[in-house]
């Protein structure tokens, strides 16, 4: 027996050993599969941001060229090395190692990328191939893997060269995850959309409008906001400025739209708090800690300039408004459209603009909804509309008392600027205000006097938008009736001298600010600026639909602009019961 259980013996362990050697042979094969498929993972290892090492030196700067050229990458030490990309992405240790020039060149034959990642239920791909640039990215690596700061530079190649564009580009370069990854991509629907246990959990209804889905680009705060880098070139090609900064998706219901609003931040975090730069020319502020590339709002599919044309209506007036400047932006060297620079509403704004500490200022909203200031600064309007709904401000000191506490001038401006554009988003909507706070007033008509004024944003609804902003829509009952705007109007025409000050108001702007010839070689300026560039815009959205639609969009405000002024003289006569004398009148 016992060389029998020997050999049973042999034959158990060769059957092990083949069973052994055939698990290694599927195992090393997996593996030898996984390294050549490219999803093995290698051990990276970290490299630490070093202030002694430069960035790397490019033989050629940014912008637009006419013919493809090569650039050639040094570092002030040769034994350094150079790790880069050319599709946006950070460059580390597994990106392309520097070992000969770099050829640049017209990439648009190249397939869409970005360009073809949904935005929105309602988005549409773009028509052909897409204008695109390439951007470098690259740092210097010492031997201990210390790396430098990135160099970034985004170069466009066509044969126009400068005279591609007639508006300033905005080249915007950021990882891709940041703005159209599943997780955390801002730009995207994404993970909040698809996450239906989310909706369970939070409690969302599942008969939402589009536009409010939950989605990525819905979220808000600093959580929402992207490291990026940006270039700024103007018309003539020159470099205007250049800073890393943070992106985040700016506006409401506009967030549904496949183009999104853009609020770019200057933070000391990312380098510097903001940037001293003329980004309008005719504007005396130079100084800016953010601004928003606007893709114009619910006007996005109409003329991609209504609120910034109405804004310019009321330059001459007491108010605040949101300066305008069309541009091209490009992300990741993929043209992205028309975009609207233009200020942005914040404490910055007021800081820049009228030189007081940021600590002094208020701004409320609507009834009076805090959106910056100290808890408690906001009790002061609340107070106001308080007085006014208990005292009959016919009364001389009761309208004196107000007059103390509200600039009436801005306050007038401010409904006059949305009764005549017809802005039917207002005063639901839309209402923001502001007051310098300080316990000795320097007297009426300093901006330190302490008094409440008017801000002038979001007029998207007026001017023809709608049905509800014809020429011949009314909205001098609803400015009566509606908000904190409603308490203050109706309390405020009881008093004979607030009434005169109001209609002569009214009847200046209609001869002045509203002419209609002055309005219209508004339109016309507006327009022929934007032409140039809006069929390529066309062709990326698919929105508009032509550029005779948009010809047509525009023909609709023109049409306000004839007929509005004697309507809305009619309407005032007909709403405060003038006759003779005291009626509005159009100058002819």
């Amino acid at each position: 027996m016992k060389p029998v259980q020997k050999a049973n013996k042999k034959v158990s362990f060769k059957l092990k050993a083949i069973i052994a050697l055939f698990f290694a042979t599927i195992i090393i094969s997996f593996l030898f599969s996984l390294k050549f498929s490219g999803n093995i993972k290698k051990y990276t290892p970290y490299l630490t941001l070093s202030k002694k090492l430069n960035s790397p030196d490019c033989s050629s700067a940014g912008g637009f060229y006419k013919d493809a050229f090569n650039i050639i990458l040094t570092c002030s030490n040769p034994d350094i090395k150079i790790y880069y990309t050319i599709d946006g992405s950070e460059p580390s240790l597994l990106s392309a190692l520097y070992s000969k020039s770099i050829i640049i060149k017209d990439r648009t034959s190249e397939r869409n990328v970005l360009s073809e990642t949904p935005s929105s239920p309602r988005w549409k791909p773009p028509i052909d191939n897409v204008f695109k640039g390439t951007v470098l990215r690259a740092i210097c690596v010492d031997e201990n893997n210390n790396k430098s700061n990135e160099l970034v530079r985004s170069f466009f190649v066509d044969k126009k060269g400068t005279e591609r564009y007639s508006l300033p580009v905005i080249a915007i370069t950021v990882d891709e995850k940041d703005f159209f990854g599943y997780n955390k991509g801002i730009y995207v629907l994404g993970k909040s959309y698809t996450d239906k246990d989310n909706y369970i959990r939070k409690n969302i209804p599942l008969d939402l409008p589009w536009w409010e889905y939950p989605s990525n680009y819905l979220l808000r705060g600093e959580d929402a906001e992207r490291k990026a880098y940006i270039e700024f070139y103007e018309p003539d090609g020159k470099l205007g400025f250049k800073s890393t900064v943070g992106i985040r998706i700016n506006g409401n219901a506009t967030r549904g739209f496949a183009q999104k609003s853009l609020r770019v931040c200057f933070r000391e975090k990312y380098g510097q708090g903001s940037i001293n730069y003329a980004l309008f020319p005719s504007n005396p502020v130079k100084i800016f800690s953010s601004f928003i590339l606007r893709n114009s709002g619910n006007d996005w599919d109409k003329t991609m300039f209504r609120d910034a044309f109405m804004q310019d209506l009321m330059k001459n007036a007491r108010l605040d408004i949101q300066d305008y400047r069309p541009s091209i932006v490009f992300i990741n060297g993929e043209y992205w459209g028309i975009h609207n620079i233009r200020e942005r509403f914040d404490e910055n704004y007021l800081v820049n603009k009228y030189h007081i500490p940021a600590d002094s200022i208020t701004i409320l909203e609507l009834a009076g909804s805090l959106s910056y200031g100290q808890k408690g600064d906001e009790n002061d309007f609340k107070e106001i509309l308080d007085f006014v709904k208990h005292n009959d401000l016919a009364d001389a000191k009761n309208y004196e008392f107000i007059k103390s506490k509200i600039d009436l001038e801005s306050f007038s401006d401010f409904l006059i600027a949305n009764i005549y554009f017809c802005n039917s988003d207002w005063p639901n909507n839309n209402v923001k205000f502001w007051r310098y706070k300080t316990d000795k007033p320097l007297g009426n008509d300093s901006i330190r006097d302490g008094r409440w004024r008017w801000m002038l944003y979001d007029t998207d609804w007026g001017f023809g938008y709608n049905v509800l902003s014809t020429p011949n829509n009314n909205l001098l009952d609803k400015a009566k009736k509606t908000g904190s705007v409603g308490i203050l109007f109706s309390s405020l025409i009881k008093n004979k001298n607030f009434l005169s000050f109001f209609i002569h108001r009214f009847q200046f702007h209609l001869n002045e600010s509203f002419d209609s010839p002055t309005v219209l070689a508004k339109i016309d300026k507006m327009q022929k600026t934007l032409a140039p560039e809006m069929q390529e815009h066309i062709d990326r959205w698919r929105v508009i639909g032509s550029c005779d639609t948009w010809l047509s969009n525009i023909e609709t405000m023109r049409n306000f602009a004839i007929k509005r002024p004697e309507i809305q003289a009619s309407q005032i006569n007909e709403f405060f019961q003038l006759e003779g004398p005291d009626k509005i009148s159009i100058k002819k």
